[in-house]
């Protein structure tokens, strides 16, 4: 679990750190400020060999990429688009190690056979982009990748890395969520779903896996006499379930999730966070989550108030000048804002 985590020369962040981080961490701001950003941030330090997450990044928020694109790209990565320089995303474990993923352009010179004279020559200008993961252990693993996709080096594994998941605004995750509910299903914990899922459709009963149009997608009873595609049911039941879902399926790990509160009524945001907090905490998952409601950040409050235990953080991120910096709201903070009614959006 993270205990903070700091972003270098990365999409809008200059340098900033996040702390103290809890179980789950909730990010607000105004438009632009960079939240989206630091989901991102942490989603490729849960993957630091993995190149093709700094362009799933891009097309999650719904930059398509075309054959050629991808240096421009993995500019767009880079603090207003400093490609000289290095993004350093480093994470502070609970154990009090450090893992560290250094990001940067490399030149590349490539070897091609000459149709004309079948000699061997380079093409230069050309950049490759090159990953650097030390690991809590020390140990140093780099993953070296050309524009076109295809991996030139990868050298050293390092230490086993925590589950990341990512759930965006823009994603349908239909088969993903089947497959999770499976793995619930396999062992006998599917039916723990139901309470809050009941909090946005109290008639559902029961959930199964069916296959549609050759896609398997989650189902639900409601007592109609059969069992309707869950997406039918709304955006709000999809969203609710995914997050469930990826939280559940995530132990030791890590789920993001972007907009936590689209397609949730306020009236059930309460109960909602009571169920996150407890499936996190059985699951021995960190969250981080953004947001832009209030009464989402209400019903957070209220919730981890109530169980007993506050593992709860609120983030707000500020522009000032050209740097982003974040404030932290622990429990006393949060409630003597809420009392005073400050914005803390």
């Amino acid at each position: 679990m993270y205990n903070s985590f700091t972003i270098k020369n990365f999409r809008c962040f200059r340098d900033l750190t996040l702390e103290p981080l809890e179980r789950v961490n909730l990010i607000t701001g105004k438009n632009n400020v960079g939240k989206t950003a630091l989901l991102e941030a942490l989603f490729l330090h849960l993957g630091p060999s993995n190149p093709s997450l700094a362009l799933q990044v891009n097309t999650v928020r719904g930059v398509e990429q075309r054959a050629g694109d991808a240096e421009e790209m993995w500019e767009w990565l880079f603090f207003t688009r400093k490609v000289q320089e290095t993004i350093e995303l480093t994470g502070l474990d609970e154990d009090n190690t450090t893992r560290r993923l250094s990001i940067r352009l490399v030149e590349s010179e490539r070897a091609q056979l000459s149709p004309v004279t079948d000699t061997l020559t380079t093409t230069s200008g050309l950049r490759d982009l090159l990953l650097e993961h030390r690991d809590a252990r020390g140990q140093i693993s780099t993953t070296r990748v050309r524009a076109d996709g295809a991996t030139i080096t990868r050298r050293g594994n390092g230490a086993p890395l925590p589950v990341g998941v990512y759930l965006s605004t823009r994603a349908r995750t239909f088969k993903e969520d089947a497959a999770r509910f499976s793995n619930l299903e396999r062992v006998g914990r599917h039916e723990g779903l139901l309470p809050t899922l009941n909090l946005l459709e109290p008639r559902l009963r029961r959930l199964a896996v069916l296959v549609t149009g050759g896609v398997p997608i989650i189902n639900g009873d409601i007592g109609i006499g059969e069992l309707i595609p869950l997406p039918l049911m709304g955006e709000g039941m999809v969203r609710l379930l995914s997050i469930l879902l990826a939280i559940a399926n995530a132990p030791g790990g890590v789920v993001l999730v972007d907009e936590i509160e689209n397609g949730l009524h306020h009236a059930v945001m309460t109960g909602v966070w009571e169920a996150i907090a407890n499936l996190a905490r059985k699951s021995q998952t960190q969250v981080f989550a953004t947001t832009h409601s209030w009464e989402c950040v209400q019903g957070a409050h209220q919730a981890f108030e109530a169980s007993g235990t506050y593992d709860f953080r609120l983030h707000r991120l500020d522009r000032v000048g050209d740097d982003i910096q974040a404030v932290a709201y622990d429990r006393e903070t949060l409630a003597t804002s809420a009392e005073m009614n400050l914005e803390v959006r």
